[in-house]
C-alpha cells in the first residue's frame, strides 16, 4: 500500500492509556482526511489500535506486519 502518512508517531511501549491519549492528541492535529502512521511494538495493539479506531470513528486503512516485529498502522482522520 503506497499511501503517504501526513505524519508519524512510533513506540516501544505497550499501546495502553498514555499512549492512546497521545494517539489521539496526534489525530486531533490533522485536518480531516488526513492520515497518521502509527508503529507499535505491543503484540496486542492491532486489538486495541481497532477498537480505538472504532471509538473515535477514525478509518483504520491498513494494519501490516512489519518484518522487524512492529505493526505498522494507518489511520484516517
Amino acid at each position: 500500500m503506497n499511501i503517504q502518512p501526513t505524519d508519524t508517531f512510533s513506540t516501544q511501549l505497550e499501546v495502553c492509556y498514555e499512549v492512546l491519549l497521545f494517539l489521539s492528541t496526534r489525530m486531533q492535529r490533522l485536518a480531516p482526511g488526513e492520515i497518521l502512521e502509527f508503529i507499535s511494538c505491543d503484540p496486542d495493539a492491532p486489538r486495541a489500535v481497532e477498537e480505538w479506531t472504532a471509538l473515535r470513528s477514525y478509518e483504520l486503512l491498513a494494519v501490516e506486519a512489519l518484518e522487524d516485529g512492529q505493526t505498522r498502522f494507518l489511520i484516517r482522520r
